[in-house]
C-alpha cells in the first residue's frame, strides 16, 4: 500500500546516476506483471549514454516542429499547444536514464480465430483489446512503482512515441518490436505533489447495486 501510495510522476532528477544493478533490479520486478498467455510482450533498452539521450531528445523535437507545421495544427488548437509538447515530450533527456519499453505482437487461439473468420483488425482490436499493449501497460505500472520502492522517481511517458521512427532507429529496435513507451528515471530533484484522483464512489459501481439505506433521509 506505501508503495502504491507513495509513487508519483517525477519530471525532475538529479544528476546521480543509477547503478546498473538497481536498473536490472526494477525490469525485474516489472516482468513480474500480469500479462496474456505468459507471453511477456516486453522488452526494455536501458540508455545512460548523455550523447544519447540528446540524440533521442533532437529526434523527439523534430518531430513536433515537423507536426507544429502541419497545416491541421491550427485547427487541432491553439499553435502555442502544439509547440508545448517539446517540453513535456523531452524532458528524459535530462534524467540520468530512460527506459524505452517495447511491445512484442501477441496472438492467441481467439485472435487467429477471428482473423480466419475474416473479422476486420479494427474489430478484432476492439473485441480483444489490444492484449498485447495492456500486458505491457502492466510492466511499465510495475516499472515505476519499483523505481519509488527503490528510492528514484520515475515518469511513464508517451509522447515522445510520436517519434517512434527515428527513435527506433537509433536504439536499434527491430521488426516485429515496436515503441511503446519511455520511463524517465532517477533521483527526484524535490518531492512532486500528488495529483488529485476521482473518488472511488465515481469510478466504481456494483451489480446489482448495493441497497440503500432503511433509514430514510436525515432530519434536522
Amino acid at each position: 500500500m506505501a508503495a502504491v501510495e507513495g509513487r508519483h510522476s517525477v519530471r525532475r532528477f538529479t544528476t546521480d546516476p543509477m547503478p546498473r544493478d538497481d536498473v536490472r533490479e526494477m525490469v525485474r520486478l516489472a516482468t513480474l506483471a500480469a500479462n496474456a498467455g505468459n507471453a511477456q510482450p516486453w522488452r526494455f533498452v536501458a540508455v545512460d549514454d548523455p550523447a544519447l539521450l540528446a540524440a533521442m531528445r533532437d529526434a523527439v523535437e523534430a518531430r513536433m516542429d515537423e507536426m507544429a507545421g502541419w497545416p491541421e495544427a491550427e485547427a487541432a488548437g491553439p499553435l502555442a499547444a502544439t509547440r508545448a509538447m517539446r517540453g513535456y515530450s523531452t524532458f528524459f533527456a535530462d534524467a540520468p536514464l530512460a527506459i524505452a519499453v517495447l511491445g512484442l505482437p501477441y496472438e492467441s487461439h481467439g485472435d487467429r480465430l477471428l482473423a480466419a473468420h475474416g473479422v476486420p483488425r479494427e474489430e478484432r482490436d476492439r473485441l480483444r483489446a489490444r492484449p498485447d499493449l495492456q500486458s505491457v501497460g502492466a510492466a511499465v505500472q510495475l516499472l515505476v512503482t519499483a523505481a519509488h520502492v527503490l528510492g528514484y522517481g520515475a515518469c511513464w511517458m508517451s509522447a515522445p512515441v510520436l517519434a517512434a521512427r527515428r527513435l527506433e532507429e537509433l536504439l536499434g529496435v527491430e521488426e516485429p518490436a515496436r515503441l511503446v513507451a519511455l520511463v524517465a528515471a532517477g533521483r527526484p530533484a524535490g518531492r512532486p505533489a500528488a495529483t488529485p484522483r476521482l473518488p472511488v464512489a465515481e469510478v466504481l459501481r456494483f451489480l446489482p447495486p448495493e441497497p440503500e439505506s432503511d433509514c430514510g433521509p436525515e432530519r434536522p
